[in-house]
């Protein structure tokens, strides 16, 4: 593989390979393949030895988990009844509750806004709960949206 077509049909064909599970692996493809369009003239950089070792599906796949993980946290966030218990003194015992799950949540202080500076000079580790519940598996998530 020496030109960057070559390069770039190599790195097509590995992504197609990605068997499509849900939409969000499709997603994940298409964002992928247009990622590496995008970026092709950067492959003629890129060694053929490091392309070969590189596991594009793996990437694939992870990209895919993260557009699932972020579509559940929106809807838990959309559709629960979500409150924060905030200790001014101790930010690492905060807890939030979902429904009527109670959850500790060290330094989670806002449910959807961003942190502010302020927040990061009050509390360097201030989290939202956007952050807090990306940390969470996808198992976890479903859980939470399904049984609460």
């Amino acid at each position: 593989m020496k030109t960057i077509s070559e390069k770039l049909d190599y790195i097509n064909k590995e992504i197609n390979l990605t068997t499509n599970f849900n939409k969000h692996t499709k997603n994940a493809k298409e964002i992928k393949l247009k990622y590496y369009y995008l970026s092709r003239l950067e492959l003629k950089k890129i060694d053929s030895k490091i392309l070969l070792k590189h596991s594009f599906q793996s990437e694939v796949l992870s990209l895919a988990e993260l557009l699932e993980k972020k579509e559940i946290i929106n809807k838990i966030i959309t559709t629960k009844k979500i409150k924060i218990e905030k200790h001014v003194y101790a930010p690492e015992l905060n807890k939030v509750t979902i429904n009527k799950n109670i959850i500790d949540a060290p330094n989670l202080i806002k449910i959807d806004k961003k942190i502010s500076v302020a927040d990061k000079l009050e509390n360097h580790k201030a989290i939202n709960l956007s952050t807090f519940l990306s940390s969470k598996n996808i198992s976890y998530l479903k859980n939470i949206l399904i049984l609460n």
